[in-house]
């Protein structure tokens, strides 16, 4: 473990926020961004994320077969389409933090050409043999790049970064100017946090090791030359939470838009109503879920 500054105003200078699980969270008293302190040290971050890692808490099991890894792919279908909707049917993307690459090997298939960075071994190495992606072991500071890219991604990666500012400064550097960065995260200000408390999801220490609030996010962009375009919000649904507690995490809060429409229940028309009134009373409340996601381009003139 190892004491660290704040990341984004250097500080040294903090409160304790809250203590989860034995982790203490502090608040910088500069800048008020929140960060765990004391961490792991880079060595231990690295050991962290190995197939165990991914099999046992992503994948649950490793897809072996060609059916089970399409499953695995399948289940990227409405992220892909947020690309595609947002972007068109072809361009090229860069996914950091990709895992073990089934988003790239989904949105692929819509005719993009697809480029990916994992820091682990063993999902960087699943993505290239198992999936004949192109992806680099590594961070993104380490590695050169040959080509430009339209369209950046970072989802759930930021709140990983040992430096998270250091790390957007590259991607501001190897960004072009007209190109947009997507990042999705958790939003340490949302009433989703409030509901949950101690046991919000977000949390998740010590994997996560920033906490970010839609204020911190556009401060830490603009250090790292990026301008925030637009911000949106995750909406707070009830129902989504009892179904998740209820059937476990086959239906999750953070899945992209349209994957709970693709659920078994959905069929059920009273559900569909009682879906469809929770979510005009969370959207009239402004009770924000989990997470949000970020569209940023490179400032003018830089």
């Amino acid at each position: 473990m190892e004491y660290v500054n704040c990341s984004l105003c250097n500080s040294n200078e903090y409160k304790l926020f809250k203590e989860i699980n034995g982790c203490r969270l502090v608040k910088c008293k500069r800048c008020g961004l929140v960060y765990l302190n004391p961490r792991p040290t880079q060595q231990e971050i690295n050991e962290e994320y190995t197939a165990k890692y991914h099999i046992e808490r992503l994948l649950r099991q490793e897809p072996k077969t060609e059916e089970e890894i399409q499953q695995q792919i399948n289940k990227n279908i409405g992220r892909a389409e947020e690309i595609v909707k947002q972007f068109g049917n072809k361009g090229k993307l860069l996914d950091i933090g990709c895992s073990a690459g089934f988003f790239l090997a989904c949105l692929k298939r819509y005719g993009w050409d697809v480029t990916g960075i994992d820091i682990s071994e063993w999902a960087s190495k699943f993505a290239r043999e198992k999936l004949g992606l192109n992806v680099f072991t590594g961070s993104v500071e380490e590695i050169n790049f040959n080509k430009r890219f339209d369209v950046i991604t970072m989802y759930h990666i930021l709140e990983h970064l040992p430096d998270p500012l250091r790390s957007l400064k590259r991607v501001s550097e190897i960004i072009a100017y007209d190109a947009v960065l997507v990042i999705k995260g958790p939003n340490l200000a949302s009433f989703d946090r409030i509901w949950h408390g101690r046991k919000w999801r977000g949390y998740d220490p010590p994997r996560h090791l920033y906490y970010f609030t839609p204020k911190s996010y556009r401060t830490i962009l603009e250090k790292a030359n990026l301008s925030v375009q637009k911000i949106i919000f995750q909406h707070w649904n009830p129902v989504v939470h009892i179904m998740e507690i209820r059937f476990g995490g086959g239906i999750r809060a953070d899945h992209p838009p349209g994957a709970i429409k693709r659920s078994r229940i959905y069929k059920n028309p009273s559900f569909r109503i009682i879906n469809k009134m929770t979510y005009i009373m969370t959207n009239l409340l402004s009770l924000r879920g989990r997470d949000l996601t970020i569209y940023a381009k490179k400032r003018d003139g830089l």
